[in-house]
C-alpha cells in the first residue's frame, strides 16, 4: 500500500468520523421534540420507534448541514458544548410545540373534577395506566387533529429551518436579546392555563349551572336526596354538553395549533 493510498483511507476515516458527529448533534436537536412532546412522547410509543423515527430524520435532513462538516470541533469539550447547545433548542421547541396538548389535558382533567367523572377511570391497556374520561378524549383529540391539519410536516419544517437560524457548528445570537426568547416561554407556560379554561369552559358551565338547579331543589324541596342526584345528573349533564360543543372546542384547538406554530417561528427568529 503506498503513501496516497493511506491518505485516502485516512481521509474516509476522518470524513466518517465527522458525519457520525454531525448525526449526534442533529439527533440531540430532533429526539427531545420527539420524546418530550405528546406526538411520539406517550408511554404506547415503544423506544424503539422513538429512535428509529429521530435516526431516519437525522438522515433526512443530514445534507443540510454536510457543508458545515468540516466546521466542526472534534475536540471532547467543544463537542459536548455543541451538543449541550443542541439539546437546550431541542428541548425548547419541545416545550412550545406541547403547550395545547398539555392545555388539552388539563383542560379534561378540570373538566372530569367538576363534573364528577373523575371517579369513572378507566384502564388503558396502550398507556398500562388508569386514565378519567374528559381528560383522555380531549387529549386524544388534540393529537389526533395535529396529524390530520399535517402540524407534525410543519415542525419538521421548522426544525430544518433551525438548522440555517442557528447552524449546528455556532451558538445562539441572541439578536434581539435573550429576555424575549425566556419572556417567549414564560408566556407559552402562562397560555396553558388560558388554554385549558377555554377548552373546559361548556363543561365548567355545566357543572355551574347543575349545581345552582340542584341547590335551587334543594332550598324549596329538602327532602329530595340532592347529593345522591347530582353522582347521577351532573355526569350525564356535562358529557351531552360536551359531546354538543365539541365542535367549538375543536374549533378553538386549530386556532391555538395556529397560534402555537407562529410562536414556535417566533422563537427561532429570536434564537438566530
Amino acid at each position: 500500500m503506498n503513501v496516497s493510498e493511506v491518505i485516502a483511507r485516512l481521509t474516509e476515516q476522518a470524513n466518517f468520523s465527522l458525519a457520525i458527529f454531525t448525526m449526534g448533534l442533529l439527533m440531540c436537536r430532533i429526539m427531545p421534540v420527539l420524546v418530550l412532546s405528546p406526538l411520539l412522547g406517550e408511554e404506547q410509543v415503544p423506544p424503539e420507534i422513538k429512535m428509529g423515527v429521530g435516526i431516519t430524520l437525522s438522515a433526512v435532513m443530514f445534507p443540510l448541514v454536510r457543508h458545515r462538516i468540516g466546521a466542526l470541533p472534534t475536540s471532547a469539550l467543544p463537542y459536548i458544548a455543541l451538543l449541550l447547545k443542541e439539546i437546550f433548542i431541542g428541548v425548547s421547541l419541545a416545550l412550545i410545540v406541547s403547550k395545547v396538548f398539555e392545555a388539552a389535558r388539563v383542560a379534561g382533567n378540570l373538566a372530569d373534577s367538576m363534573a364528577g367523572t373523575n371517579s369513572a377511570q378507566l384502564q388503558a391497556p396502550l398507556v398500562n395506566d388508569k386514565v378519567t374520561l374528559l381528560a383522555n378524549l380531549k387529549g386524544q383529540l388534540s393529537v389526533v387533529m395535529f396529524f390530520t391539519l399535517n402540524g407534525h410536516h410543519l415542525i419538521i419544517q421548522a426544525i430544518a429551518e433551525s438548522l440555517d437560524i442557528v447552524p449546528l457548528d455556532r451558538f445562539p445570537r441572541f439578536s434581539s436579546g435573550s429576555w424575549p426568547f425566556f419572556e417567549l416561554f414564560i408566556r407559552s407556560f402562562a397560555d396553558i392555563l388560558t388554554i385549558a379554561m377555554a377548552l373546559a369552559a361548556p363543561t365548567l358551565l355545566t357543572a355551574f349551572v347543575t349545581d345552582v338547579a340542584l341547590g335551587a331543589i334543594n332550598r324549596m324541596a329538602s327532602q329530595v336526596q340532592v347529593s345522591f342526584l347530582a353522582q347521577s345528573l351532573k355526569p350525564l349533564a356535562t358529557v351531552v354538553v360536551t359531546s354538543i360543543a365539541l365542535s367549538l372546542i375543536m374549533g378553538r384547538m386549530q386556532q391555538e395549533f395556529v397560534h402555537m406554530l407562529a410562536m414556535l417561528r417566533d422563537a427561532l427568529r429570536l434564537l438566530g
